[in-house]
């Protein structure tokens, strides 16, 4: 959903279409790399169990959702029928509406759990504390530029 919302080919479907394939492709050389990394690096590693299971897990979800969302885009690119009612479902006002409002919503509850997590976390781990606070400055910078770039777009 976040890959729809994100490729909107400027409003031509079929454009819109070949950006998500693009970023699909792009995904899943992700995933082959975390694949290569969980072979070839981490078996030799000093890495727990834990972040050696991360490497296997990781790779494979991205590969997985790569490869649906490269099936799913190839087939609308080549049915013209499902192509249609995926373009009327994806441009349908209501559902631009409910997307929006959950990202919104997603986007400051991550915000505030993660704030939240500063407490609980600066106690016990300051490598966590600093990645947790990096979070937060990004997402406040994204925010910002975002911001500055709609306003001058729009």
């Amino acid at each position: 959903m976040l890959i729809k919302t994100m490729l909107t080919g400027s409003g031509d479907y079929k454009k819109s279409l070949k950006q998500r394939r693009w970023a699909a492709i792009g995904l899943l050389s992700i995933g082959l790399v975390g694949f290569a990394c969980w072979f070839f690096l981490v078996p030799d590693s000093h890495l727990s169990d834990h972040a050696q299971g991360f490497y296997l897990g990781a790779a494979s979800g991205i590969t997985a959702g790569a490869l649906v969302l490269l099936v799913r885009t190839q087939y609308l690119m080549t049915h013209p029928q499902a192509q249609r009612r995926a373009k009327i479902k994806e441009t349908d006002e209501r559902e631009l509406h409910i997307t929006r409002s959950a990202a919104q919503i997603a986007g400051g509850l991550t915000i505030f759990g993660v704030v939240l997590s500063l407490f609980i976390v600066l106690p016990l781990s300051m490598e966590a504390y600093y990645a947790l606070t990096g979070v937060v400055f990004f997402y406040t910078a994204v925010f910002f530029l975002s911001s500055l770039w709609l306003s001058k777009k729009l």
